[in-house]
């Protein structure tokens, strides 16, 4: 929920034999202690104000914040939000109740508490995620010590790079003919590598322009049929580049490396994170 990914098959069955059993025992558990709790305390309706305040801790630890980017922002940020809806959400319930609503009233209120602060929440870390995402984008670059590759066209962005001094991922999303596609690269400095082909799994072709206006030798992979293919080629230098398809079958892979430049770290930051600069 909180990636807005497809989860896997795993993720799934841990989800329905483990999380939601142990989240819900648990919050019925929590919920009669807290209202135990608040009736020994002389608080106005206990019951209710004991299960505002364990389900909206809860819906505030679990709701996703749909940020632009990859993961849900900084990670005090989600706990911070269960905090705080554990607290001004009953708050809210039993002030409401002692203002003389009713129950009904100040169970409505303490909804509208929840959901303005899941907002508040969302506004809050959608800078915080793009900072911190830029921040994650240009370590990874500047830290890669091979000959980088950046798409030009400007209907391509880099959305994701992670490695380290000897490779490097970069994923791009981009928009052809007005269908969303993505690639991911890897830049992996070897000296070593030659275009091999394997049977029944990949093939070598000549590519009549690669990246440095000759023409070169490249290995287009792809395992089982109608899963996404993968061309890797050698750039000058040290550096292999394997280019990955998002989607099988959605790349013309001549188009694709014509959108390619050779580039070093500060332009390909310059470039993709503008407002850094």
């Amino acid at each position: 929920m909180a990636t807005r990914t497809r989860p896997q098959p795993q993720q799934l069955l841990f989800a329905v034999v483990l999380l939601i059993p142990t989240i819900a025992i648990g919050s019925v558990f929590l919920a009669w202690w807290a209202a135990s709790w608040l009736e020994t305390a002389e608080a106005p309706s206990p019951t209710l104000v004991g299960i505002s305040l364990v389900a909206a801790a809860t819906v505030g630890l679990l709701a996703p914040l749909r940020v632009p980017t990859g993961g849900g922002g900084p990670f005090w940020l989600k706990p911070l939000l269960g905090f705080s809806a554990g607290i001004l959400v009953p708050v809210a319930v039993m002030e409401s109740i002692v203002l003389g609503l009713h129950e009904v009233a100040a169970a409505a209120i303490g909804v509208i508490v929840l959901g303005l602060l899941v907002v508040v929440f969302r506004v809050i870390a959608k800078p915080l995620a793009a900072r911190r995402h830029a921040k994650q984008l240009r370590a990874s670059v500047e830290r890669f010590q091979g000959q980088l590759v950046d798409v030009t066209d400007e209907a391509w962005r880099l959305t994701g790079a992670k490695g380290d001094a000897n490779q490097i991922v970069l994923q791009y999303a981009g928009e052809e003919d007005g269908k969303k596609l993505g690639a991911v690269l890897l830049l992996k400095r070897d000296m070593e590598w030659v275009p091999v082909a394997k049977e029944n799994e990949s093939a070598v072709f000549e590519l009549s322009r690669g990246l440095n206006g000759h023409p070169t030798e490249a290995v287009l992979a792809q395992k089982q049929l109608g899963t996404p293919a993968t061309l890797t080629l050698r750039i000058p230098g040290t550096t292999v580049l394997s280019i990955r398809e998002g989607v099988a079958d959605s790349l013309s892979w001549v188009e694709f490396i014509g959108k390619l430049e050779l580039s070093d770290a500060s332009r390909l930051l310059e470039r993709q994170l503008p407002e850094e600069h």
